[in-house]
């Protein structure tokens, strides 16, 4: 497993578990949230704290990619982002093949 990939597992491991009551929504809302702080970095301007935000944001993002994923019954899980890239695409695509938009409207924000 890539060290991206243990760490991702990690972070989601250290994750309280998701109440009952939540909605969907609300983990459709925080997979967008987490897209647009992504969008807003940098990817340009790499230096230490750059790319420890861009790191955490790719986590934060990537988990509440699965948790949606797994909501809809998509398959997925930490092993599968060796090539995070790769795995983000699928999954982005998959979701929007279900009917979950992806994109934020720029009031959402």
């Amino acid at each position: 497993m890539s060290m991206y990939a243990q760490l991702l597992d990690a972070a989601l491991r250290q994750r309280p578990p998701a109440e009952p009551r939540s909605a969907e929504r609300v983990t459709v809302d925080e997979l967008h949230r987490a897209r647009t702080e992504l969008s807003k970095v940098d990817h340009v301007a790499f230096d230490t704290e750059t790319v420890a935000i861009l790191l955490a944001l790719e986590v934060g993002y990537d988990i509440a990619l699965l948790e949606v994923a797994q909501r809809n019954g998509i398959e997925s899980d930490p092993s599968r982002f060796e090539q995070p890239q790769q795995e983000r695409e699928r999954l982005e695509g998959a979701l929007r093949d279900r009917g979950i938009s992806l994109e934020v409207s720029s009031e959402g924000c």
